[in-house]
């Protein structure tokens, strides 16, 4: 008799495992699933100094990750070095979040959602650092999984066979030593990743210009402004653009400085935050450069405040108050992934099969110019963010987050932007939970097709999304796809040195005649960045003699690529020796006094590179 009570109450427990995961899993999504999964999950013991997953950093990626762990019911530690959670945030000055937007079939969706939405709601937004943190605390003590230790910094690590064990870590209290499945790197420097000796990069050094880095940002407040005025005029007329053309006619007074997308965001009845000021050039690494960038932003801030007093009505009686606790740094260091993602990928609208978040950010390469424009070189429609571009090369139980990810330089600036990290901040903390409750590790999952399509289905239900897309870039007046058109392994190569823009429309102007200047600067811009240890100042002199205002014809073009390379020509007959260099069919192509389509630049840009390096 108590046998088959036994064999009843098994068969009573699959039917009920059965009925969750069959019939009510799909519709429970979110919250509610995390909370079903905490429920039955409490039967889990853990030592004292033990847990499922430790996330080091409490930037607000690394917040979205120890939540959603937490919320699963798995013992969760939020390690951070400093005394709140503010993180870049607060530290500088961010006061607008805006949501990503993409493009599915025709329709535009929201692709920020779960924690994302918890901590910034799903509009546009302005808000105080003090808003932000109050709503950070409220989310993280909400947590009873969640365990955090303040002013902390981990100074060792275990690994055994890519397997990080433990870690130790050093705080007011002491020297103590924690371990745990899997562990979570969202600290901005990549604290954690050095100790474990993943390789990385610095700055745009894998597109040739080592230790150059992103902008520097200056968000700054000013006082006394007559924010109702303000209000009036956003909803009567197109005031926030002609704000934006007001700060971008401002004449900066210092060399370094600049204004790209400006905004302004109303904090309270007479307090404004300005965005858009940046300092160029500016070597993160060096605390004396980042003091002297600070002390310029702030100085322009003052400026840019006497101007606005001057020719902005709402401004008449408003005064500088203060700059943010530091420059926000978007870019520092790149780490080594089982993927690195490419501008490419981003210009394809990859649907990766392992993709744990979707994005649609611009790629930008407004860092190398000084002018106050944005350079995007493209703008996708959707694309997936890759788990192999989390977990670094050398572990196999570490997620790594952040703009310092497994992503090209350039690619970073879409994939590393705020609402992205934060999304994928979220999956990385479902995925630590996936992996401890699967026994398998992250890595292990990315090597599995069966784990893949498991977790994308396990991430959905927490509240990532992520749906299956085919999109391309169309070329505007014929509608035919970028990727299939001949010169698109060209713009391909260009796009991923930052080397051709798009805009925002994606227009790269294929048939558009050109002007021997743009030639001359596209050749000198791809030397320097794709072959740099040939760039000399001989061949700097020659290509600046060519920026000439004059229609490039056929003629024009192969004399200026043949006197990059050191090679005579006879006055006519410049197209003929080209031939002996670059493929027959190209210059066959171009005749001698007919001008030349911006796609014959782009290939003629890299393939003349292509020939100097070999």
């Amino acid at each position: 008799m108590k046998k088959e009570r036994l064999i009843k109450s098994i068969i009573v427990g699959i039917l009920m495992v059965i009925t969750f995961w069959f019939g009510f899993r799909p519709v429970i999504k979110g919250n509610v699933f995390q909370r079903y999964i905490k429920m039955i999950r409490k039967d889990l013991n853990f030592d004292d100094f033990e847990y499922a997953t430790i996330v080091i950093g409490s930037e607000p990626e690394g917040i979205a990750s120890a939540l959603a762990c937490a919320r699963t019911g798995l013992k969760t530690l939020l390690v951070t070095g400093d005394s709140s959670l503010g993180g870049y945030i607060t530290s500088g000055k961010i006061s607008r979040m805006n949501p990503q937007k993409g493009l599915i079939n025709g329709k535009r969706v929201s692709l920020n959602k779960g924690i994302y939405e918890e901590i910034f709601g799903r509009i546009s937004i302005g808000f105080s650092s003090l808003e932000y943190e109050s709503q950070i605390e409220k989310l993280v003590e909400a947590e009873e999984s969640l365990d955090v230790i303040y002013n902390s910094k981990v100074t060792e690590v275990e690994i055994e066979n890519q397997i990080l064990k433990g870690i130790t870590v050093e705080n007011p209290q002491g020297k103590f030593h924690y371990t745990a499945r899997n562990f979570i790197d969202a600290t901005f420097k990549g604290d954690l990743l050095k100790l474990c000796g993943t390789p990385y990069k610095k700055g745009s050094e894998d597109i040739g210009f080592k230790e150059f880095y992103s902008p520097v940002e200056f968000n700054f407040s000013i006082s006394g402004v007559d924010t109702e005025a303000l209000q009036k005029n956003r909803k009567t007329t197109d005031f926030i653009d002609e704000f934006q053309l007001v700060l971008l006619s401002y004449q900066k007074v210092k060399p370094n400085t600049k204004m790209v997308s400006p905004a302004f965001i109303i904090l309270n009845d007479d307090e404004v935050v300005i965005s858009g000021l940046q300092v160029y050039g500016v070597d993160v690494e060096d605390d004396a450069a980042l003091n002297a960038a600070y002390k310029e932003a702030e100085q322009e801030a003052i400026m840019m405040t006497a101007y606005l007093k001057n020719v902005v009505t709402a401004f008449k009686d408003c005064k500088y108050k203060e700059g943010p606790e530091s420059l926000f740094i978007p870019e520092y260091l790149h780490y080594e992934g089982r993927y690195s993602l490419t501008v490419a990928d981003i210009m394809e609208n990859r649907n990766f099969e392992d993709g744990i978040a979707l994005c649609s950010e611009k790629v930008d390469a407004s860092k190398f110019t000084k002018d106050n424009i944005e350079y995007i070189v493209v703008d996708p429609h959707v694309y997936s963010i890759p788990l192999g571009s989390i977990i670094p090369a050398n572990l196999e139980n570490v997620l790594m987050l952040g703009s310092k990810a497994s992503y090209s330089s350039l690619a970073a600036t879409s994939a590393g932007s705020i609402p992205a990290r934060i999304t994928v901040g979220e999956s990385a903390g479902l995925i630590s939970a996936y992996s401890f409750l699967n026994n398998i590790s992250p890595l292990e999952i990315l090597n599995q097709s069966e784990e893949l399509k498991s977790l994308r289905k396990y991430l959905k239900h927490g509240g990532i999304y992520l749906e299956d897309f085919s999109e391309y870039i169309l070329v505007e007046d014929t509608q035919e796809r970028l990727i299939d058109l001949p010169v698109y392994p060209y713009i391909r190569i260009l796009a991923e040195y930052g080397l051709i823009a798009g805009g925002p429309d994606n227009n790269y102007k294929l048939d558009s005649q050109v002007s021997q200047e743009l030639l001359a600067v596209l050749l000198k811009n791809a030397i320097v960045k794709m072959a740099p240890e040939l760039y000399t100042l001989d061949m700097d002199y020659i290509l600046t003699s060519w920026e000439k205002k004059d229609i490039l014809t056929g003629e024009a073009a192969g004399q200026m690529i043949l006197d990059v390379m050191k090679i005579q020509w006879e006055e006519g007959k410049a197209l003929y020796k080209l031939k002996e260099i670059l493929p027959a069919g190209l210059v066959d192509g171009l005749k001698a006094e007919e001008p030349v389509t911006m796609d014959i630049v782009y290939v003629l840009a890299v393939e003349t590179v292509q020939v100097l390096k070999r």
